[in-house]
């Protein structure tokens, strides 16, 4: 079976159960170090190179989650750490920094964040496309982002271009601890156990409990 219809067959379906035990060590764990800043947040940290992280960024699932729960903050940070990560981190960064002055949230699908993430997916998954340095990996960020590599630089060295990328050092801290990627973490506290999540609506609910607690 293709592997996004096993993945919609999980996360797509609606269960007969609105009412789910949420258990220590079943759906989510405490996080070994907890994040700063992030107590009212859902973070997903994903790498491109990841293909079930491209399988969420196909089925928007903060986004549905986000529809259910507007109240809290949706962030989704990249891991640094992967073939490329740095670089795809900084182009990523420069299109949240557009985001956030556009007040565009990561879950629209207009955001220029969306719109990078897309296209490192799709070159990656669909075309197979691999990269042989730094710069031929980041000519399409920037043809993405209709800048230039001056630009990304000067961006970077900038106080909201610190600030951001500094902030996906929290990916790591999420990646490390479930052994990959995806990982959400909910109020900077608890990571998502998500191979015991069985349905959009049990993520829902997981999310709704861990951000109350």
């Amino acid at each position: 079976m293709n592997l996004l219809i096993k993945f919609c067959l999980i996360f797509c379906t609606v269960s007969i159960t609105s009412l789910w035990a949420i258990s220590e060590g079943v759906e989510y764990e405490n996080l070994n170090k907890q994040l700063d800043g992030e107590t009212n947040s859902v973070i997903k940290a994903f790498s491109y190179t990841c293909i079930h992280c491209y399988n969420h960024h196909k089925l928007n699932t903060l986004g549905k989650v986000k529809e259910k729960l507007p109240n809290l903050e949706y962030k989704i940070y990249p891991v640094k750490s992967f073939t490329f990560g740095e670089e795809f981190a900084q182009v990523y960064a420069y299109a949240q920094f557009q985001d956030e002055k556009n007040k565009i949230n990561f879950t629209d699908k207009n955001a220029l964040t969306q719109r990078v993430a897309d296209a490192y997916f799709t070159a990656y998954f669909e075309r197979k496309q691999r990269y042989s340095n730094s710069d031929d990996f980041l000519k399409l960020g920037l043809l993405v982002l209709k800048i230039n590599k001056t630009q990304l630089n000067n961006f970077l060295q900038s106080k909201d271009g610190k600030r951001i990328y500094s902030s996906y050092d929290k990916a790591s801290v999420l990646s490390a601890q479930y052994g990959g990627t995806p990982a959400f973490a909910v109020a900077g506290k608890y990571l998502l156990r998500m191979e015991n999540i069985k349905s959009l609506e049990h993520l829902i609910e997981v999310v709704k409990a861990l951000s109350s607690k």
